[in-house]
């Protein structure tokens, strides 16, 4: 739990660091930030070639004097990769300014590259202490470099910031985050005891099939973005893109738990241990559940108010794709994708990936002409419901489990009908505090609803036994 907290401050910061910058910088200087976090993610996704889950695979399940030489390489190689892609990456905005008509991507191109060269160890870097085990020093880590970005953004305030101060800024913040997360890796992964080169074949190839799918999945995930930033402004795109996007918070929490207990699935997949795996499993989705399925009441009953304060009413047209991404919470109860690769379905997850491309791209034309600008945002649940189902469908068949038996579908059901009818019972808070300012209105309706989630969750003895007794030896 301790690796879940540091990525719940990191997450905690980036939405700060947001909430900051839309109220620092103009709407056009935003559009133009996140224009470029939805082209820089698709080069950070593609020049990685799936070494951060290749990483996790071969490490967990190579020898203890194989380790150091498999982690000293995916370091060198994503190092390798992120310098050819962020030159390319230097020329390849001029394209984009012209496409997205946005002048500010070609003006700052240095910049831009820049940030992004600096910023590939932070892909390598989780997967290589899950693996070695150390979630302590990883945590650290984490909220150590949430608060150096934390330093970047007082700098932008102290300095009446401009796209031009954000990015230096942010450059400053990825130089000394690059720094240390090297000189740590390096510490973690230890001596080369066997030749680099040796087993190289095997984790290239699994990972030429994880490119695959990261290629297809990251343009799937901004492929929706890509279509709205060019038939509209930046302004109007950075209005679609804050709702557009899940809240940090939710996706974090059971990436970051299936990212943990990853090198154990690994371990209990490969000696085909599918009764300890699903057990693991699903105490784990569970657990993710009880945490998350609250924000989905407060995603469906109160999406204005989460945008306004999150982003200022400025953004307020961002509130029903929020809304539509946020039905997706219910599905967010662990990684689909790393469970299919912990059973070594790298292949599987290609054709998913390419799939979801299929199905976003298509959508997003057919629901941006139907809807307007929030129609991709439905093309994109869409797409992930039929996907993950059929991702769903292939774990079970790997583990030799029905459909019906892969998750514990009538655990979740149960307990989203709770979170659902504590956010529909707290509304009347909304009324009696009508006058209020939205901030107190908001915080004292999520604070009833809390209050209803516990007490119907125990009350229908939701939350399990293992679990209670650790609360209640934890002050000890």
């Amino acid at each position: 739990m301790i690796y879940v907290l540091g990525s719940l401050v990191e997450g905690v910061v980036a939405m700060a660091f947001t909430m900051v910058l839309v109220r620092l910088i103009s709407a056009d200087d935003f559009g133009a930030w996140r224009q470029f976090m939805v082209v820089g993610n698709i080069a950070w996704n593609i020049a990685i070639f799936g070494l951060p889950r290749s990483l996790i695979y071969f490490y967990s399940i190579g020898k203890a004097e194989e380790q150091g030489a498999i982690a000293r390489r995916s370091l060198w190689l994503c190092l390798g990769f992120g310098a050819v892609a962020s030159v390319l990456f230097y020329f390849g905005l001029g394209i984009a300014a012209v496409r997205f008509d946005s002048p500010a991507l070609a003006e700052e191109a240095f910049l831009f590259s820049s940030f992004l060269l600096l910023s590939f160890p932070a892909y390598i870097f989780n997967p290589l202490l899950l693996s070695a085990n150390r979630r302590t020093l990883l945590a650290g880590t984490k909220i150590a470099l949430a608060l150096l970005r934390l330093a970047a953004l007082a700098a932008l305030l102290w300095f009446a910031a401009d796209l031009k101060t954000l990015l230096w800024a942010m450059n400053g913040f990825a130089l000394v985050q690059f720094i240390v997360l090297v000189v740590v890796y390096l510490r973690v992964a230890g001596p080369a005891q066997v030749p680099l080169t040796k087993n190289i074949g095997a984790q290239l190839g699994y990972s030429a099939n994880l490119t695959g799918q990261t290629i297809a999945g990251q343009v799937a995930i901004e492929t929706d973005k890509l279509v709205v930033s060019a038939a509209y402004t930046p302004a109007e795109f950075a209005a679609y893109s804050v709702g557009a996007r899940e809240l940090p918070l939710i996706p974090m929490i059971p990436y970051s738990i299936s990212d943990s207990i990853a090198p154990h699935l690994s371990r209990l997949g490969a000696t085909e241990s599918y009764v300890e795996f699903r057990e693991l499993w699903h105490k784990w989705i569970k657990r993710t559940a009880l945490l998350i399925y609250p924000v989905f009441a407060m995603v469906l009953f109160q999406s204005k108010e989460i945008v306004t304060i999150l982003y200022t009413a400025d953004y307020l047209a961002g509130a029903i794709p929020l809304l539509i991404i946020g039905c997706l919470i219910p599905m967010r109860v662990t990684s689909y994708y790393q469970v299919l690769l912990n059973l070594n379905g790298s292949r599987e997850i290609m054709y998913a990936s390419i799939a979801t491309l299929g199905l976003i791209a298509g959508l997003s034309f057919l629901f941006l002409q139907m809807f307007g600008i929030w129609g991709p945002a439905l093309g994109v649940a869409i797409a992930e419901f039929v996907v993950n189902g059929a991702v769903l469908a292939q774990i079970a068949h790997k583990t030799k489990l029905s459909f019906a038996r892969v998750m514990p579908w009538g655990y979740l059901a149960k307990l989203l009908g709770i979170a659902v009818v504590s956010g529909a019972a707290a509304l009347p808070v909304n009324e009696l505090l009508g006058a209020a300012p939205m901030v107190l209105r908001f915080g004292t309706y999520s604070i009833v609803l809390l209050c209803l989630y516990a007490a119907l969750a125990l009350v229908f003895r939701m939350v399990p036994q293992e679990d209670l007794a650790a609360v209640k030896r934890w002050p000890a």
